[in-house]
């Protein structure tokens, strides 16, 4: 009997229920995957001491792979960032441009006010 009323009260419980479903299991693949990422990061980590050692006692100057990556994922954001300003600009522009348009429909429709004449017709855009 409750289920019949969780049907009535939502007709598309079942389908949020499969897609929740759905969605753990997605969320426990991914969780998976980024436990074998870490490991293998650590794994890497581990390799690499030895030819850092070796670097640093040959006085080898060389930058570390995880300063490397870091760098690589600094970058990234920072284009990323630069893109969305450039995106949200242009949006600016075109906002401005709108009520630009809407100031000068008003500035019309008072004036057309002042002479009598019929008023322009307002457009979308």
């Amino acid at each position: 009997q409750l289920e019949f009323c969780i049907e009535t009260f939502d007709p598309n419980a079942k389908k949020h229920s499969d897609q929740k479903k759905e969605l753990y299991a997605r969320r426990h693949a991914v969780e998976e995957e980024l436990l074998l990422l870490k490991e293998k990061q650590a794994k890497a980590m581990d390799e690499f001491e030895e030819s850092e050692a070796a670097l640093n006692a040959a006085g080898i100057p060389f930058v570390h792979p995880v300063d490397e990556n870091n760098d690589e994922v600094l970058s990234r954001r920072v284009k990323m960032v630069e893109y969305k300003a450039h995106l949200s600009k242009q949006e600016e522009v075109k906002i401005a441009a709108e009520r630009e348009e809407i100031k000068r429909m008003k500035t019309m429709k008072a004036s057309t006010k002042v002479e009598g004449g019929a008023p322009p017709a307002v457009t979308d855009g």
